[in-house]
């Protein structure tokens, strides 16, 4: 699973401040764009008040499994595993 403890990147190793924050709200936007390119899954990101771009998603199909939104995150992690 890409939720470990192993998994590190440059935001992770910014301190809180604007640079981090400007960086943060561009990581959805980036994700994003390499969905379309991809094809994989198509979601879409917005802020929310003061904080950063965040991915938003209804599940209206109640087939929806535990597993589906498993995937669903492993693919947003592994797009953006290197911003």
């Amino acid at each position: 699973h890409i939720f470990d403890d192993s998994f590190k990147n440059s935001l992770r190793e910014l301190p809180c401040g604007p640079e981090r924050e400007a960086r943060l709200h561009q990581v959805a936007p980036q994700i994003k764009g390499r969905m379309m390119e991809k094809g994989s899954v198509l979601i879409g990101y917005q802020p929310l008040e003061d904080k950063v771009n965040f991915f938003r998603c209804v599940f209206s199909n109640p087939a929806t499994q535990p597993e589906d939104v498993d995937l669903l995150l492993d693919e947003i992690a592994w797009l953006g595993h290197d911003l």
